[in-house]
């Protein structure tokens, strides 16, 4: 979906991820469709193994929230033109 006038980017509320998670919730007399959708929470819940620190997610979250999160551009824009170069196949 494109982000523009008619379809802005907003935030969801809390009651809007607990009117989300209502509707989403499958009844005991339905089966689940091919293509049918899986929120985040669903399947943090169903996978215990998964390669998330979550400790390390919760305290760059902290870090945003307070406004003390610093990122190096510089190192990011490096990361990002190796990474194009590395499917161009350069190596320069």
């Amino acid at each position: 979906m494109k982000i523009d006038q008619t379809h802005p980017l907003t935030r969801p509320t809390q009651s809007d991820a607990t009117e989300q998670k209502k509707a989403t919730a499958p009844a005991a007399d339905t089966q689940t469709v091919a293509g049918s959708t899986t929120t985040f929470s669903q399947l943090s819940a169903q996978d215990d193994s998964s390669d998330i620190d979550t400790a390390r997610v919760n305290e760059i979250r902290q870090a945003i929230a307070d406004g003390s999160l610093e990122l190096d551009t510089s190192k990011i824009a490096d990361g990002l033109v190796q990474s194009v170069r590395d499917m161009l196949g350069r190596d320069s």
